[in-house]
């Protein structure tokens, strides 16, 4: 019995040691991935600043990013789109990108778009380099499009809630992204421009995936160690009941009447235990039967093959 304990103690010790070499091979492939993921750095972002037509109430010419604007004093937008990435192993990177803007329309209070339109200010393809370096100023001239809005309404006879979405594309290594995109409000008195900036290719989404992959599988053999363990600890559990309760147990020679209408098996060796303890009776063990009898009626648990054997 000693012996069989030891083994299993064994093998529940060897699975705990290989599950903490599978973490800490994890923590080494993940510090290693970590580590090439910051051979890209971004630098710099994009700003923009608001020109104002020629006016006798404000002093500035410009104004800068993140205020208000009243729309009618509005010449143009000056967005200078800054974008650096640069790889540190001295790899090509294939990128192309371009500039574009939008124009939309939405009707029932914002929620269904009615009308689009798409304008296309700048493209460069196929650039073939160790860095992505772009630098472009552009100059967007707010009037035009909200006179461009203006004529499309009168032209219907709707009004409706319309903005004009600027955005620089960057494709890289075939991956297609919005790098920037500014949001802003067109035929409103008032106006707020909102700008996002998304450093998509700085997320490795490979990692992601592998990172899933691992924690499913960490996650089974988890399940596996403690399943496993439960069945040889449980086994253990019960070489202790036994060795507690052995004075109550008797080895008989003559197995039980297991033709009888009234028996009642049981599923753990504790229940039997209890059943006896809180009757003050005793257990019969045939083999690897265990049972007591209550008002003619069995109550029998069986133990497996290879428990009964070892005792």
């Amino acid at each position: 019995m000693q012996k069989r304990r030891k083994i299993r103690i064994l093998i529940i010790l060897s699975m705990t040691i290989l599950l903490i070499g599978i973490l800490l091979l994890e923590v080494i492939y993940f510090n290693k991935n970590i580590q090439k993921n910051n051979i890209y750095k971004l630098k710099n972002k994009t700003y923009y600043e608001v020109t104002l037509k020629p006016n006798n109430y404000f002093s500035n010419k410009k104004l800068k990013a993140g205020n208000y604007y009243i729309a009618n004093s509005i010449k143009t937008i000056d967005i200078y789109f800054n974008y650096y990435l640069k790889n540190k192993v001295k790899e090509k990177i294939n990128y192309s990108y371009d500039i574009t803007a939008t124009l939309k329309s939405y009707g029932d209070n914002g929620t269904k778009l009615i009308w689009t339109k798409d304008f296309k200010l700048k493209k460069k393809n196929n650039i073939n380099k160790e860095e992505i370096n772009i630098k472009e100023n552009y100059n967007l001239d707010y009037q035009c499009y909200l006179n461009y809005v203006k004529a499309f309404q009168k032209y219907y006879n709707v009004k409706a809630e319309t903005y004009l979405y600027v955005k620089l594309n960057i494709k890289v290594n075939g991956q297609k992204n919005s790098y920037v995109l500014l949001t802003i409000p067109i035929n409103e008195n008032i106006i707020e421009i909102k700008m996002k900036e998304n450093n998509f290719f700085l997320k490795n989404n490979k990692q992601d995936v592998e990172l899933y992959k691992i924690i499913v599988i960490d996650f089974i053999v988890i399940v596996i160690i403690l399943a496993v363990s439960k069945i040889l600890l449980s086994k253990d559990n019960e070489e202790a009941i036994l060795k507690e309760y052995h004075d109550m147990i008797i080895s008989i020679q003559n197995g039980p009447n297991l033709d009888s209408n009234n028996i009642i098996y049981l599923t753990k060796l504790k229940d039997l235990i209890n059943i006896a303890v809180n009757n003050n009776i005793n257990i019969f063990n045939y083999q690897n039967y265990y049972y007591t009898i209550i008002n003619n009626t069995y109550y029998v648990y069986k133990r497996e093959k290879d428990n009964y054997k070892s005792m």
